[in-house]
């Protein structure tokens, strides 16, 4: 009989645990992801690697997994950022296709829960053919040649906070192109000057944590942040000329976007947009939109330290 409250959690963790591996035995998955972040201690998740058998397991993880792990578990870092559990996922699951551990027509078993909450209360199954229907994944192949995924999970991690949190409390809109700059920058002319000029590279690194706020502040400018593939930033406030170029994209997406799927049709840079207006963040590649990151939706008094997701109210804050 389960009594409290710590043992219902631990009771359902061990449930899913088993579930997921009886499913991996009789689904066609690639893989089981595992948001490790869940966990505060591993014996349940030793245990749960034993089951699997020769399933392959991927840890999904904010921080560096430094102990050591059988070969075959793999681990995803992802952007230190509030998601939801399928924002963590998808995420996790772009950045697996660039690193070819996962491949088009691949079905990816999830389990997922709240950052150090020692249980898991999440189980879901993706697949990658469907999430991305409208992009060939196959052309994530050459991101690492264009993008470092340090640089690309940086940035979408602040877009994600920018969307979140917006800046002094109201929303903001922005766009971020990365990679291909030379091309890129061809069609491109500022809006205004160019407050990233005169400094080093290494001072207006994006990798750099105390730019951070630098690039907020800059974000509520008209027109787009352009950055290199290794992170340093060319400029902000740039206008993208590329209004001639056909792309097609869903109806009630404004400039911002149409901008976004234009450079990225003629280029080889990704774009990472945030809607002033939802909070939706955008992942463009080839013209077309490859992730859609929905605002985790904040409800109810901060000052009780009592948020909603989806009408759930939590303690833990944004789920």
């Amino acid at each position: 009989m389960v009594r409290g409250a710590n043992d219902f959690k631990r009771c359902l963790t061990e449930k899913l645990l088993d579930y997921a591996a009886e499913l991996s035995k009789c689904i066609p998955i690639r893989a089981v992801m595992v948001y490790a972040d869940v966990f505060k201690n591993r014996n349940l998740l030793d245990t749960f690697i034993e089951k699997l058998g020769e399933t392959q397991l991927v840890l999904v993880s904010r921080e560096e997994l430094d102990e050591r792990l059988p070969e075959k578990v793999t681990v995803i870092r992802v952007p230190h950022i509030k998601l939801t559990r399928l924002g963590q996922m998808k995420i996790a699951i772009l950045v697996g296709i660039s690193r070819d551990l996962f491949l088009p027509d691949d079905i990816v078993l999830c389990l997922s829960g709240i950052a150090e909450s020692g249980f898991l209360d999440a189980l879901f199954i993706l697949d990658i053919g469907d999430e991305f229907e409208f992009f060939d994944v196959h052309q994530l192949e050459h991101l690492p040649e264009v993008v470092r995924p340090e640089v690309f999970l940086r940035v979408l991690e602040i877009a994600v906070d920018l969307a979140v949190e917006g800046r002094e409390g109201k929303p903001v809109g922005t766009l971020f192109i990365v990679g291909d700059t030379e091309r890129v920058l061809e069609y491109c002319e500022q809006l205004v000057l160019n407050p990233f000029k005169g400094y080093s590279e290494e001072e207006r690194n994006i990798l750099d944590p105390s730019l951070e706020e630098t690039v907020k502040e800059f974000a509520s400018l008209d027109g787009a942040f352009i950055i290199r593939g290794d992170g340093v930033i060319e400029t902000a406030g740039a206008f993208i000329k590329a209004g001639g170029v056909r792309v097609e994209i869903p109806p009630g997406l404004g400039a911002r976007h149409r901008s976004a799927a234009a450079i990225t049709a003629i280029t080889d840079a990704i774009a990472i947009t945030v809607s002033e207006s939802t909070g939706t963040v955008m992942v463009f590649y080839g013209g077309k939109i490859i992730m859609e990151i929905e605002r985790p939706m904040i409800i109810g008094s901060l000052e009780r330290g009592e948020t909603r997701f989806g009408g759930i109210p939590t303690k833990e804050g944004i789920i």
